[in-house]
């Protein structure tokens, strides 16, 4: 919960008085952070964008949170656990499905992710100006090896052992899934039942047609590198 602070008010850099009645919650200046982050991105955002987002001041995020920075990575992280544990559900409940529905139900349901909890993952699929996407590469290393995994199941169920190239399909699968998603919620106007049609259309169409043999000439490269 905030702090407690004096009854006084607070004035931010720019002189302006603020009330501390009904002050917001730490989750409150989150959320508020979140949206903002959303809209201009991490690098972009300021303090005093989440401050006035979220009825507060500069100096209250600073006591409560110490920077910047270490804010950011607080809403980051957040969204993270939030988004990985809905997907670590997910992938639970769809053990013992057959192949194909797996796939279209696991994709359908990042989708409906993207739809009731648009803030949380424009905040890890970030803007892509041109800087590395921390947030993006933390859902890469969280959910790849899980894709991969289900990937060598399926393969070894027709008699195929594949190892490293099964990495390199589940850094495929999820890179197309995510870059639609990330066109859905950062183009204005785009459709999420359609960009998730469209993902999941991608995403079978792979499976067709990557065959065994060539995961492992993968494989066999990567030995002899």
């Amino acid at each position: 919960m905030a702090r407690a602070e004096s009854g006084r008010g607070e004035r931010s850099d720019g002189g302006s008085h603020r009330s501390t009645r009904n002050r917001p919650t730490d989750d409150e200046l989150l959320t508020a952070a979140a949206e903002v982050i959303g809209e201009v991105g991490a690098e972009r955002t300021t303090m005093d964008m989440i401050a006035d987002r979220g009825g507060t001041t500069r100096v209250t995020l600073y006591a409560h949170f110490g920077s910047r920075d270490a804010l950011v990575e607080k809403v980051i992280e957040r969204e993270f656990v939030a988004f990985a544990g809905y997907m670590f559900g997910v992938y639970d409940n769809s053990d013992g499905m057959q192949h194909g529905p797996r796939a279209r139900y696991t994709v359908e349901a990042l989708f409906d992710y993207a739809r009731n909890n648009p803030v949380g993952l424009r905040v890890l699929l970030g803007h892509r100006d041109g800087r590395d996407d921390t947030p993006g590469r933390r859902i890469y290393a969280a959910l790849e090896p899980k894709i991969a995994s289900r990937l060598r199941q399926n393969y070894a169920e027709v008699g195929a052992d594949i190892g490293a190239g099964a990495n390199a399909l589940a850094s495929l699968l999820l890179g197309m899934v995510l870059d639609v998603a990330h066109r859905a919620l950062f183009v204005t106007g785009a459709d999420i039942d359609a960009a998730s049609e469209l993902a999941v259309t991608a995403v079978l169409a792979v499976l067709r047609e990557v065959r065994p043999e060539q995961l492992r000439a993968l494989d066999e490269s990567l030995s002899r590198s």
